[in-house]
């Protein structure tokens, strides 16, 4: 069952909603202006449920007693609280959407680091900040209509060779974005000149940066290792998949040869780093441009694997079977690279978002907020034409120079 699909079908930005309320909902500001940060410890209670479904979709509520968990009470109340400073559209969203979830499992997240209990002072200009922002990323997914284009595409595999090309080259390409990543976090917290708290008089102790880059970090983390501590890499996790769905098939012989190099993506892999900045990050417009670029791989990777998990599940159903039926690390099977990516993409880009409002707040020229948010935004429209062309030309014969 894909996530998205349980969106209301009225909800702004569709199945991006609730990463944007979640998002929202991870500021409260009051009376004396400031704001703090809660989205870990709100997302280890709401979107646990997310990975359960995600294991176990034919899970279902019987009865309004389910909301009885202590924790799920906490949860609602608080998402209530937030939600209502951020408007009542996102706080019916998000409240219908989040009982949902939360009467599923509230299941403690064990490894997960929620701890970021910090508290910022930010002004009136950065609490907009914050929702323009949100809402501006969602406008850019929806006028694109990137999910509409995906089901096309996705609605063209009918064969194994087909499919298999589809997760090869998909594989190869996700492959990269933890390194940008990890490129974009160091280059953040390289340029502590570029985010300094204006409130603090000693300038040694007025340096941001890594804050902000610990939320970036934190899909990274992700990326390279599991949330029970193993070091099976989502890169890993990728292979696994491809391999096991080229034995399915009984391709393993001939595969090289008819799908090897050709079908390795490197001017895709290229535009990657080119969209993270990668060994160049040293002006602003580079580093805001990053930081777009990754807000819109997190936030269309949520919908990207949601809608791959659908399809998979609905027209290769003997293959998911296969790869669910086979068991790699800490339970983990197959299929994990698809499941886990069912829900932490929404996780990644709520901390992603994060990261880029604190980066504008603390920006050394403040004056040019309204500057650094359009590199923000023109790094996400980037994205967004990088991840058309890509899908556009996925099932090519030969995938041609980007």
């Amino acid at each position: 069952m894909a996530v998205h699909s349980k969106m209301p079908a009225n909800s702004k930005g569709g199945r991006h909603g609730l990463a944007a309320v979640l998002a929202g909902a991870s500021t409260c500001y009051g009376s004396s202006g400031v704001c703090t940060f809660v989205a870990p410890q709100l997302l280890a209670d709401t979107l646990s449920a997310r990975r359960q479904m995600a294991v176990a979709p034919s899970t279902t509520v019987s009865s309004a007693s389910s909301f009885g968990v202590t924790a799920g009470v906490t949860a609602l109340a608080t998402l209530a609280t937030l939600a209502a400073s951020v408007g009542t559209a996102r706080h019916s969203t998000a409240k219908s959407v989040q009982q949902r979830r939360v009467a599923v499992s509230l299941q403690a997240r064990g490894a997960e680091d929620t701890s970021d209990d910090k508290r910022h002072k930010l002004d009136s200009s950065t609490k907009d900040t914050f929702a323009d922002l949100r809402d501006e990323l969602d406008k850019i997914v929806e006028q694109a209509g990137s999910e509409l284009f995906l089901r096309g595409v996705l609605n063209k595999i009918q064969t194994p060779e087909q499919v298999t090309t589809f997760l090869h080259r998909y594989t190869v390409v996700s492959g990269d974005f933890a390194c940008g990543a990890a490129s974009l976090a160091g280059a953040v917290h390289v340029h502590r000149d570029k985010f300094l708290d204006p409130e603090e008089p000693i300038f040694a102790c007025a340096d941001r940066s890594a804050e902000i880059a610990s939320h970036i970090f934190f899909a990274i983390e992700d990326e390279y290792k599991t949330r029970a501590g193993s070091r099976l890499t989502h890169r890993r996790l990728g292979q696994i998949i491809l391999s096991e769905t080229v034995k399915f098939f009984g391709f393993e012989t001939a595969y090289e040869s008819r799908c090897g190099p050709k079908h390795q993506m490197s001017e895709a892999l290229k535009k990657i780093g080119e969209g993270y900045r990668i060994n160049r990050a040293h002006t602003a417009e580079d580093l805001f441009f990053a930081f777009g670029w990754h807000l819109g791989s997190e936030l269309l990777g949520d919908q990207e694997f949601n809608l791959v998990d659908e399809f998979l599940k609905a027209k290769f159903p003997k293959l998911v079977a296969h790869l669910e039926s086979k068991q790699v690390q800490e339970e983990k099977t197959a299929y994990h690279w698809i499941q886990v990516h069912t829900y932490v993409e929404e996780e990644h880009f709520s901390h992603g978002l994060m990261a880029a409002v604190l980066a504008i707040h603390y920006y050394h020229e403040p004056h040019k907020r309204a500057e650094v948010r359009q590199m923000i935004l023109d790094g996400a429209r980037a994205f967004v034409d990088f991840q058309q062309v890509f899908f556009g030309n996925i099932l090519s014969d030969r995938f041609p120079a980007l």
